[in-house]
């Protein structure tokens, strides 16, 4: 028996001891991932390309931190993040709103989403990510990455002024060469969009320099590009050829290397120089090239205005085909979708089928259980019948009984009329009191009510409240203009408010001890009677939505409790 003890715990040991090597073992790898991430993000992915039996072990904080770390490895190597999608879930199932971790997460989730074209989805992530950061401001890196994406979709969109506000943002945390370049870059693209043509080439220009003393050639080259562009779009012909030839000397093994050579081979033949040169540079990497149909057709206007009508005509007809694809493409899409619509309608009708089946089959269940309850119930009736002869018989010798004990009964009658007179005194007296605490309670009520009035007109007669007021009735014809508390007249704001609602808040304070001083500052707004509105001006902001999410947040940390 001692040694089946020994034996047992010797084992118990071991297991425990296996247990913490794995940890050990786990936590050493995702450090050495980590390490490496920076200058070798390929040989990190490798590191933690974990088979799914291993990642299944994972207990929920290592898990979170793994889904980080691959997200991270998998967005520098410019792989597709769908890998991710559920271990990101998991993270943002882990880590707190006040965690770095979690603005991580919905950096890397925005950017997945983004590439599900789910826009709006991925805007909300990295909009989340944005307000974590908000009391993180030593997370430089992660708000930057952030910005940068929610830039590129708020251009992508349509919305360039707000997109432009970002860049400006984003050039503010820029602190190397070629993040200055890339944001600059961004900023010029708005600029265009919008026909600023001086802000368009300051600003690329200004790319270009930082670009250049970065050293990176591929950066340089997508700088001058994008300078050949944009003087095209502003129909300054020979500065746009300038740069694009510039960019082709600094292109090395760039896979938008078609898209530089037709974009020459296109300026070549709409200044009318060189024509060679530019069907060298047409027919450069066509293969390759995303307007591979425009090359075509181009190459076909050279060759016809040379008269080299077969030559012509080749890539005449190759344009063609590549046309009808796309067209045959487009009616193949229609058609599957024609498909999917009669799938559907087939479904629809099955399911109509299968209910109407569904409700017979309960008519009929219905109607036999009505059945079956009423042979219950006949035979409940009959089983009562009997027990009612049975209980005659026994009421009249009861009835025998009854009568010896009417004396004894007449007795006690005058004892219960005695009591009952009692109790009815009683009765009266417990009225009365009840009523003497519904006077009190109503009086208390009364008091709590002036109490919050006071407090209210207390603080409708400070300076900030006034300040809130003329706020809340702003006319403006933008949300955009809409002015709001600074952030010292919110400091004073907060102290005005704790001040005046000190019980008040005294009481939040101690109930709910999860809630932030900001939070325990808007509920008593609300005691005071703000309206949503002029709530979201105390905190800075111009719409509600950002004050209904805390809203939802407070309740969670009350329920918590």
């Amino acid at each position: 028996m001692t040694n089946l003890k020994i034996t047992t715990a010797l084992l118990t040991v071991l297991l425990l001891l296996s247990s913490c090597s794995h940890k050990s073992e786990t936590g050493t790898l995702f450090s050495h991932a980590d390490a490496i991430m920076e200058e070798y993000p390929d040989s990190a992915l490798r590191i933690l390309n974990l088979p799914p039996e291993e990642i299944e072990e994972l207990s929920d904080k290592e898990c979170a931190r793994y889904a980080l770390l691959l997200a991270r490895a998998t967005d520098k190597c410019k792989l597709s993040l769908l890998p991710c999608d559920s271990l990101l879930d998991i993270a943002l199932h882990y880590y707190g709103n006040d965690e770095k971790e979690r603005a991580t997460a919905f950096l890397y989730k925005g950017r997945l989403e983004a590439e599900m074209n789910s826009t709006e989805e991925a805007i909300a992530h990295l909009q989340e990510g944005l307000l974590i950061l908000a009391n993180l401001p030593e997370e430089v890196e992660t708000e930057r990455n952030i910005l940068s994406s929610l830039g590129n979709l708020y251009f992508d969109t349509g919305y360039y002024e707000e997109a432009a506000k970002i860049y400006q943002k984003l050039y503010k945390y820029c602190y190397t060469e070629k993040d200055k370049s890339i944001a600059l870059n961004a900023i010029s693209s708005y600029y265009c969009v919008t026909n600023n043509e001086d802000s368009t080439i300051t600003n690329q220009k200004k790319a270009l320099r930082y670009a250049v003393a970065a050293n990176d050639s591929s950066l340089i080259a997508s700088s001058k590009f994008n300078l050949s562009l944009e003087f095209y779009q502003f129909e300054e012909l020979d500065s746009a050829l300038h740069y694009a030839q510039d960019a082709i000397k600094w292109l090395s093994n760039s896979p938008k290397g078609g898209n530089y050579y037709s974009h020459l081979g296109s300026l070549l033949i709409e200044k009318g120089e060189n024509e060679d040169l530019a069907i060298h540079y047409l027919k450069s990497n066509i293969e390759n090239s995303n307007s591979r149909a425009s090359d075509l057709l181009s190459l076909y206007e050279v060759e016809k205005k040379r008269k080299n009508y077969e030559a012509a005509s080749a890539y005449l007809e190759e344009h063609v085909q590549i046309v009808d694809s796309l067209v045959s493409i487009e009616q193949s899409t229609k058609v599957q979708q024609l498909i999917y619509g009669y799938k559907t309608k087939i479904k629809l009708k099955e399911e109509q089928l299968r209910g109407e089946r569904a409700q017979k089959i309960i008519i009929i269940s219905f109607s036999i259980t009505c059945f079956l309850i009423i042979l219950i119930y006949q035979n409940r009736i009959n089983r009562k019948r009997r027990q009612q002869l049975k209980k005659d018989q026994e009421l009249h010798q009861t009835q025998i009984e009854l009568s010896s004990l009417q004396t004894i009964i007449d007795n006690n009658e005058s004892i219960i009329s005695f009591l009952q007179q009692k109790h009815i005194d009683l009765e009266e007296e417990h009225k009365i009191k009840e009523e003497q605490i519904n006077i009190r309670e109503q009086v208390i009520a009364k008091l709590q009510k002036e109490k919050l009035r006071l407090h209210k007109w207390l603080f409708t007669q400070s300076d900030i409240y006034k300040k809130v007021d003329s706020l809340f009735n702003q006319k403006v014809a933008d949300k955009k203009d809409i002015k709001v508390l600074t952030n010292a007249e919110q400091r004073k704001l907060k102290d005005t408010v704790l001040n005046i609602y000190t019980e008040y808040a005294d009481t939040l304070h101690q109930k709910y001890s999860k809630l932030t001083e900001d939070d325990i500052v808007l509920l008593c707004l609300q005691e005071a009677q703000l309206a949503p509105k002029a709530i979201a001006i105390c905190f800075g902001y111009s719409d509600t939505h950002t004050i209904n999410q805390r809203k939802l947040r407070i309740k969670q940390r009350m329920n918590e409790l």
